[in-house]
Parts: C-alpha cells; sequence; structure tokens
C-alpha cells in the first residue's frame, strides 16, 4: 500500500503539477471537453498559473500528496473568485477550486487525502460552506465528491469561457 503525505505546496512543485493537471484533464475530460482543448493544453503555462496560487497569502492554500517517488496529485483551495458564482449557504463560503491526479495513482487514497487536506485549511480558515464545480458529465468525480458527503447545489451551468456544463456542489463546515 502506498503511503501518501500530504504536505504544503512549494514553488519547485509547480513544473509537477502542471504535469499532473495536464495528464489528469487527458484522462478525465476526453468525451467531455473538446478534444482540441485537451491537446492544447500546455503543463509550462498551467504551472506558471499555480506558482501564482502557491505564492498567494492565506486563506490560499496549496497541498500536494507525495510517496517515495515524488508528488502525484494536489488540490488548491480557498476564498471564491465571484460571489456570482457562490450559492446561499451559511456563514463565509470556500472554494475546493481544483483536484488532480496523476491518473497512475487514482484509487490509491492520495485524492482523498487531499481532498480531507483542503476541506480542513478551508473549516481552519474560518470559511463555514465549501463549493466546487464538476463537470456535469463527470460522474467519476460526482461520486468521489458525494461519497465525501458533497451535495448537489444548483442546475448545471457553463460560464462563457467553460469547455462543459458543470454542476457546483457543496459541503457544510
Amino acid at each position: 500500500m502506498t503511503r501518501w503525505r500530504v504536505r504544503r505546496a512549494v514553488d519547485a512543485d509547480a513544473e509537477r503539477i502542471g504535469e499532473i493537471t495536464v495528464a489528469g484533464w487527458r484522462n478525465a475530460y476526453r468525451g467531455i471537453v473538446p478534444d482540441d482543448r485537451l491537446d492544447a493544453l500546455d503543463a509550462a503555462e498551467v504551472a506558471a498559473r499555480r506558482r501564482d496560487a502557491i505564492a498567494a497569502p492565506e486563506p490560499m492554500g496549496v497541498f500536494v500528496a507525495e510517496d517515495d517517488t515524488g508528488v502525484a496529485g494536489y488540490v488548491i483551495v480557498g476564498p471564491p473568485f465571484s460571489d456570482e458564482l457562490t450559492g446561499d449557504g451559511p456563514g463565509p463560503t470556500g472554494l475546493l477550486m481544483t483536484l488532480y491526479l496523476d491518473p497512475p495513482v487514482i484509487g490509491t487514497g492520495a485524492g482523498g487525502l487531499l481532498h480531507d487536506a483542503g476541506v480542513a485549511h478551508l473549516r481552519a480558515a474560518g470559511f463555514r460552506r465549501a463549493e466546487l464545480w464538476v463537470y456535469t458529465a463527470n460522474t467519476d468525480a460526482q461520486a468521489f465528491y458525494a461519497h465525501r458527503g458533497w451535495r448537489v447545489d444548483g442546475e448545471p451551468y457553463q460560464g462563457p469561457e467553460w469547455s462543459a456544463p458543470a454542476t457546483r456542489w457543496a459541503l457544510d463546515l
């Protein structure tokens, strides 16, 4: 059994996080997101954006799961980007922005540990509710979050730059 360690991400993790994001998108979203968008993904561009998240002040949090071979997944949590997409929950709402694993480690427990670290960070930062968006056709992710107590919180929506419709999910903290 893999012994995952979860820790706060550092700038040196950004390149690997970019690679994981591209691999994760191509694995999870083929058939959901147009192929040309998936094929055009650039790990270096993703890494640059993730560096910004890693360097952002609290309550933003970026955590990685690693084993003896290196980083295999990450989660980003923090305040919502816009109140426009936030539901009507009790108290301040935090956002689970992204959680990706290198596809070969799916099902090893790394995702659950990252999820729990992200939720704990939001709770410790004083958020009383967490939200996330899942592509409506991504049934694997929906099952993952439902198993952890998340519930659907709204109708499918497709933002102007989104690749496919997504559904908001919520968790009371």
